[in-house]
């Protein structure tokens, strides 16, 4: 509401201050804030007829008897709406419309507003509008796209049938998928005894299936057979020899015990085939496990056809014990010993000999 419309809405007829109900002593006090207003507008001559002269009381009857309501408190009527005249402390029309045209805002502000507010408009408009328009262009570019262009993208290369790659090599893979436009890719590389180095034992999309041209065919390739190297076992216990032995592509195989001066007991003493030795994969590898330092042996050498007393004195300084048997001479020639030549014999063996009795030149 405009600064003039409230200032005639607060001084139009019949819109001023109330009148408060009379008081008891009959005479009416204003509303509350209309005190205020008649203490700051000055004295006029429209205050005349709201005060009131003491009225001569009347005079009463001796002899009358007082009514039976004079008792009675008096009952307050509601005071009439005062017209604009009575209204006290009114301002004139003239000061009224003088006030107004203080609080109007100029017309060239008032304009300036205008503008601002129908320029927003227009940005706000413009912006609307052009996202309806890119929201409409993705739109139908997307239906353009999906049905017009990947058809024909899609469809104007025909279908073909993958054929079997495997147990070709690499070459004879891309001379066969070259006619059909179709390409090799290599997907990678296993160990495979079956199929030679440099052939293809797999491959995705498999033979047969049906695939679009300039596709690429992933292929795996074999590395042949795969080879391993026999690791160092000697010093190892048996569990970690045949660990080993494992780790390295290989498979543990026999194991035999027998003395040795090197290794201790239960350690590996040597394996066959030896350290670093290239098996192929899975073959097995044999131990030989040290029961520990046996007792010394020596080989038998031949003795037979020499002079027994000889041989015997030998033998018994090398802390061998000596039986002979045949004639009881101390000269003869040995005709047999036992254990016979080439056997292994310790020096807790017996050694037997049989001699001729005589000297056999």
């Amino acid at each position: 509401m405009s600064p003039r419309r409230r200032l005639r809405t607060r001084y139009e007829p019949g819109a001023g201050p109330a009148v408060a109900p009379a008081a008891p002593g009959g005479a009416s006090s204003p509303a509350p804030g209309a005190e205020d207003a008649l203490l700051a507008s000055p004295p006029s001559d429209a205050l005349a007829p709201l005060v009131a002269s003491p009225a001569a009381p009347a005079p009463a009857s001796e002899s009358a008897s007082p009514p039976s309501d004079a008792l009675a408190p008096p009952v307050a009527s509601p005071p009439a709406r005062a017209s604009a005249a009575e209204i006290p402390g009114r301002p004139a029309p003239e000061v009224i419309e003088e006030w107004a045209k203080a609080f109007e805002v100029p017309a060239a502000v008032e304009a300036e507003r205008a503008e601002s507010r129908r320029a927003l408009a227009r940005r706000l408009r413009s912006g609307v509008t052009l996202t309806a328009l890119a929201v409409l262009a993705f739109a139908t570019g997307l239906l353009v796209f999906n049905n017009l262009v990947m058809p024909r993208l899609i469809h104007g290369v025909g279908q073909v049938t993958v054929p079997d790659l495997t147990n070709l090599t690499v070459e004879q893979a891309e001379q066969a998928l070259r006619p059909l436009g179709l390409q090799v890719s290599r997907a990678g590389e296993r160990f495979d005894p079956a199929a030679p180095r440099g052939f293809v034992i797999a491959q995705e999309p498999g033979p047969g299936s049906t695939v679009r041209g300039r596709k690429r065919i992933a292929v795996v390739v074999s590395l042949g057979e795969e080879f391993s190297s026999v690791p160092e076992l000697f010093g190892e216990s048996v569990r970690s020899a045949r660990g080993l032995i494992q780790r390295a592509g290989l498979r543990p195989g026999s194991i035999v015990q027998a003395p040795s001066e090197e290794a201790g007991e239960g350690m590996v003493a040597a394996s066959d085939p030896g350290a670093e030795a290239i098996l192929m994969r899975n073959t097995p590898v044999h131990l030989l496990v040290s029961t520990g330092a046996g007792s010394e042996s020596f080989v038998m050498p031949d003795l037979l056809g020499r002079e027994i007393a000889g041989v015997r004195r030998q033998l018994e300084a090398l802390g061998f014990r000596i039986e002979r048997s045949g004639a009881q001479t101390s000269v003869g020639t040995i005709v047999a010993q036992r254990p016979p030549p080439g056997s292994r014999i310790t020096r807790a063996d017996l050694i037997q000999l049989t001699a001729s009795g005589r000297i056999i030149r």
